[in-house]
């Protein structure tokens, strides 16, 4: 098993323009991790198994705590609203939703720690950090616990930094839209990688970001091209079930598989013995001024 680790950057600073590539360009996340072959035209990772949930419905929550600028109620309803974006997305194939569905069902849970437990109960967390430990420049952390041969998804935790300066509801000035980037980690979420979109003009899952913008809340062509392809409308399901796996727990494990920025995992399948060692993928962006008070992302290289 592998866990795959998205950063979600917002760092001032001056860097080089990337090469713009063509609508719909998305790429989806592969269970090679950092040790992906890309393609040198889409630079998309060509190793290794597309990662994807199997199940048709899944279940999310959100830690309790909050911050003192971020309070559990506006997480949970930003949360909500980050996801719907994606489930009311109508593929055109079939003018249909895509087939995967994801709720709050659980309210609120008392662990934040971001874990995989492949012998008991699990959460999918969404949590708001003041303590962040991880890159300053971070605005989220996602890391996905997987199959590394199937690319199946087992629990995917999310981390907000609660030190940058954030805003929920209107957009603000110079404060990053809390809805925007939790609707990019979301798409880690479904197995989306960075899409290859010119940015920030482009899709929600471009690897840049502005504060004061709220465009990433509106998914792009680009961005329903990569739900649609992952879960077809049409998909052969089983029975939903929003469980996580093997159970949910609101409590933290006694003996979790932790992740994250800063640390290599370590965990095991759940129907096998073998130890694998989990990988760590960054990906990073960088905010540039130009003329006036116009700005523009950037992605660091």
């Amino acid at each position: 098993m592998r866990r795959l680790v998205f950063l979600f950057m917002g760092a001032i600073g001056l860097c080089l323009c990337g090469i713009s590539t063509p609508v719909s360009a998305f790429c989806r996340s592969r269970a090679c991790a950092n040790q992906c072959t890309h393609d040198p035209v889409t630079n998309c990772p060509i190793e290794g198994v597309p990662v994807a949930w199997t199940g048709s419905c899944l279940s999310y929550t959100v830690q309790r705590d909050g911050t003192p600028s971020i309070s559990r109620t506006e997480l949970s309803q930003t949360t909500d609203a980050a996801f719907r974006a994606w489930q009311n997305v109508r593929c055109p194939s079939l003018d249909a939703p895509p087939s995967i569905s994801v709720s709050n069902l659980y309210g609120v849970t008392a662990c934040g720690r971001v874990e995989f437990n492949s012998r008991q109960a699990n959460a999918n967390i969404v949590v708001i950090r003041d303590d962040w430990a991880a890159d300053p420049s971070a605005l989220g952390l996602t890391t996905v616990s997987l199959s590394k041969d199937t690319g199946q998804i087992y629990d995917v935790d999310m981390e907000i930094n609660g030190t940058q300066p954030l805003s929920v509801g209107p957009l603000v000035p110079n404060r990053y839209d809390l809805e925007s980037i939790i609707t990019h980690e979301a798409g880690h979420f479904f197995g989306i990688a960075h899409s290859n979109v010119d940015c920030p003009d482009g899709a929600t899952m471009c690897p840049n970001a502005l504060p004061g913008v709220g465009d990433f809340r509106t998914l792009d062509p680009d961005d329903i091209a990569a739900i649609c392809t992952i879960y077809p409308p049409d998909r052969n399901l089983p029975q939903c079930d929003p469980t996580p796996h093997r159970g949910f727990s609101p409590e933290c494990g006694l003996d979790p598989m932790t992740g994250g920025a800063c640390s290599i995992a370590i965990s095991s399948g759940p129907s096998s013995a073998r130890w694998m060692t989990a990988l760590v993928v960054g990906f990073g962006l960088a905010v540039r001024r130009l003329a006036r008070t116009r700005q523009r992302a950037q992605k660091l290289t």
